[in-house]
């Protein structure tokens, strides 16, 4: 997915640009990610094919995005038609130690977007950068309307938690 999104974002990509998107993995992700059609925010959580469409459509893929209704927007389903996740011998052979990806967009004009991940990202190999890791609590928060003070007031603390002298007031935040 993070593949996706860094080509989403340099080719500036939007939905009706894409006629087709092909990934290629391992068999293991083929098996794990079985839902290729989902219908249900829990189905989509096990769906490469709803991950790279909601990606195309909403350029993130947060808590609210695996919420049964998004899942079933008439656009989302429309575009999970366009993605064909197979099994890729360069993938297969890369070994089930790697969750190789080999991504390539189909746009309308006839170009060919290509790009390729070994790891996800946040895994040991392709760790998230701080502010990414911040990024997703945000979501996470605002998925549950925690005010946004405090949620800003986690993420400074935390950046700075090696040099607080006190953790009261982050342990009040995240408890109260």
């Amino acid at each position: 997915m993070g593949e996706m999104l860094r080509l989403i974002h340099e080719n500036d990509v939007k939905p009706g640009d894409v006629e087709k998107v092909d990934l290629g993995a391992n068999h293991a992700m083929l098996t794990s990610l079985l839902h290729h059609r989902p219908t249900t925010g829990l189905q989509g959580k096990f769906s490469m094919e709803y991950c790279l469409s909601i990606l195309l459509l909403d350029r993130k893929a947060g808590l609210i995005e695996f919420q049964d209704a998004s899942v079933q927007r008439a656009d989302v389903q429309e575009m999970v038609k366009r993605v064909n996740f197979y099994v890729d011998s360069e993938a297969e052979n890369a070994g089930l130690d790697k969750m190789t990806s080999i991504l390539r967009i189909h746009l309308k004009n006839g170009k060919v977007l290509s790009g390729r991940a070994e790891f996800a990202k946040g895994s040991p190999s392709n760790p998230m950068s701080y502010d990414e890791v911040a990024d997703k609590f945000k979501g996470c928060a605002d998925f549950v309307k925690w005010p946004a003070a405090k949620t800003q007031s986690v993420i400074q603390s935390v950046k700075s938690l090696e040099t607080l002298s006190d953790v009261s007031k982050l342990a009040a935040a995240l408890t109260s």
